[in-house]
């Protein structure tokens, strides 16, 4: 045995099993705090208003009715076919009026449209005529 250096063994083997823990532990801390990070939700942001796409609800014929930036269109579903088309004016909040031509009875027609939900549209054409739609 060499003189002097009969206690260097434990005191090497303890300075390492400390580095180790502590190491260990960092190692347990960072991964702990990704584990534990939540992410938060991006909604998708909800449409305001008459633009989009609104589905008829009701009706003989089933239709897509599409408002963007004061053009109206609607058509058949089963088909794709253009039903009418023409302009809407914003006459307040909630409130629009439609201006457009039936592709069917090439006539034009007026109606008047109070949005009661954020979903849902409910219309009277100047002729009396009801009709609903459903934000799709």
């Amino acid at each position: 045995m060499i003189l002097g250096l009969e206690g260097a063994a434990p005191k090497f083997g303890v300075l390492l099993m400390r580095r180790l823990a502590v190491s260990l532990l960092l190692a347990t801390f960072a991964l702990s705090a990704c584990q534990t990070e939540q992410r938060a939700q991006v909604l998708p942001a909800q449409p305001q208003g008459i633009e989009g796409r609104w589905a008829s609800i009701g009706g003989p014929v089933a239709y897509t009715a599409t408002f963007q930036n004061g053009r109206f269109t609607s058509v058949e579903r089963a088909t794709n076919g253009l039903l009418a088309s023409g302009n809407y004016t914003d006459l307040g909040p909630g409130q629009v009026n439609l201006l457009y031509t039936s592709t069917t009875r090439k006539q034009q027609v007026s109606a008047n449209c109070n949005q009661v939900d954020a979903n849902r549209l409910s219309c009277a054409t100047s002729s009396g005529n009801r009709f609903d739609l459903a934000r799709a």
